[in-house]
């Protein structure tokens, strides 16, 4: 008795805003996830909003634990990782998002950084996944054109924000939501429970292995999909007819399938049979409401445009930042002024005084894949290359969601790429081939 009290003293808070009314903030899309602002105990960071996580995940080195209330070993079990990994549960820090909601009791899962290394899959810094607990605070409503999220309150009545929008039955469990979709593919009609995951960046995802008589139709490609607990997750892609969400009809999505030993069978929801991922769900403005078991939809300017590919067939990840000297031209003053001002730094002159040198951190990328038979390979591009350029720009100078842009744009284009082997640049152009057709 004294045990189970004990428990119930230490329970998770809930997120609360200050006045109890509706409040909003901006957020992040980046490479198909949203970005949140976030501070822990003071602190400020970016996290990944995933209604696919059940809990809220830092990442952190040992060093970085101090300001954390409160700390417990433990071990952290995710999809891909039947024996854990090692992390710290930490209780009651003080979390509020977007400076409009706070959580005082929060509990915080920490585990090593690099055991999930997805800010080089993005491009930008992510601290950590805000997980289902989010969601069990309020409805959310997400308006990805605006890049802005809505909290409303338990009970409040947010009927006239969704005068247009399609309820959607949602079911919750385990703190997750679910809803059902409809695909075609080929001339066969596939039904099935599915993750309404945030955190996913690809269209659809579908656990082929699960399925009866079922047989991933030809073309498809054989790549990486995305990271687990276990590193890289490779699968396969394709194309499919259509997908529709009750009255909604998607065209040509594409749908990722992971490989088999990718998941921690005995974690799966029982008849899930995939994901529904971001980039269909940006394509709607969309209201969750996980106390009424409720989605409501509403189709946004996005909604007819196509499904694309990395047609190069490279795996581009952030490889860190360096400093580079750029010659930059200069309006110098009429008169001298010999006095430094502490926020200048240190330049140096030209002979000719029209011109001087800065030093600017700027990111490096680095292919980490190569996609078998795709245009990049047939070009000679090889895994640990470093991307310079892609079509005369600087990549010091481009995101990752850019150079990503330039890879995926249209079938028949041609791409210009300076990389970097060992000591030695190479240049290498070739023409954007979508391997799965519509």
């Amino acid at each position: 008795m004294i045990l189970c009290t004990s428990c119930v003293a230490k329970s998770q808070g809930i997120f609360q805003t200050r006045d109890h009314k509706p409040v909003s903030f901006k957020f992040e899309l980046v490479n198909n996830v949203v970005l949140v602002p976030l501070t822990i105990n003071g602190i400020a960071f970016s996290f990944l909003l995933d209604t696919g996580v059940k809990e809220t995940i830092l990442f952190a080195n040992a060093e970085d634990s101090l300001y954390l209330n409160n700390q417990n070993k433990m071990k952290f079990r995710g999809i891909g990782i039947e024996e854990g990994v090692d992390g710290i549960l930490s209780t009651d820090n003080v979390v509020e998002i977007g400076n409009v909601a706070v959580d005082s009791l929060h509990w915080l899962y920490v585990i090593q950084g690099n055991e999930l290394d997805i800010s080089s899959d993005i491009g930008v810094a992510i601290n950590g996944i805000l997980g289902s607990k989010f969601f069990d605070s309020f409805a959310v409503k997400v308006d990805y054109q605006k890049q802005r999220i809505t909290l409303f309150p338990p009970d409040y009545n947010y009927g006239r924000s969704i005068r247009k929008y399609k309820y959607i039955p949602l079911t919750v469990e385990n703190e997750r939501p679910y809803i059902t979709a409809n695909m075609l593919i080929d001339t066969t009609w596939v039904e099935g429970k599915m993750l309404m995951d945030m955190g996913n960046t690809a269209p659809l995802m579908l656990f082929a292995f699960l399925l009866p008589d079922f047989h991933i139709k030809e073309p498809y490609v054989e790549e990486y999909i995305g990271r687990g607990f276990n590193g890289a997750v490779y699968g396969k892609r394709n194309r499919i007819r259509k997908v529709t969400l009750d009255d909604f009809i998607l065209d040509y999505p594409i749908v990722a399938y992971p490989d088999s030993n990718a998941l921690f069978m005995s974690k799966l929801a029982e008849n899930r049979i995939g994901s529904v991922g971001n980039q269909v769900l940006q394509r709607f403005h969309l209201l969750i409401d996980y106390r009424k078991n409720a989605l409501y939809l509403r189709k946004n300017k996005k909604f007819a445009k196509p499904f694309l590919l990395n047609m190069a067939g490279i795996e581009v990840r952030h490889d860190g930042m360096i400093w580079k000297r750029e010659l930059v031209k200069t309006s110098l003053p009429q008169k001298k002024d010999n006095q430094m001002k502490p926020d200048q730094g240190v330049t140096i002159n030209l002979a000719n005084d029209a011109f001087q040198y800065k030093f600017v951190l700027q990111p490096t990328y680095r292919i980490a894949g190569i996609r078998k038979d795709s245009p990049a390979e047939k070009a000679g591009i090889q895994a640990d290359d470093m991307l310079l350029k892609v079509n005369g720009k600087s990549t010091g100078r481009l995101t990752l969601p850019k150079i990503m842009e330039a890879l995926q744009s249209r079938p028949g284009e041609t791409i210009r790429l300076t990389l970097q082997r060992g000591d030695e640049q190479y240049e290498t152009r070739f023409l954007l081939v979508d391997p799965i057709p519509f």
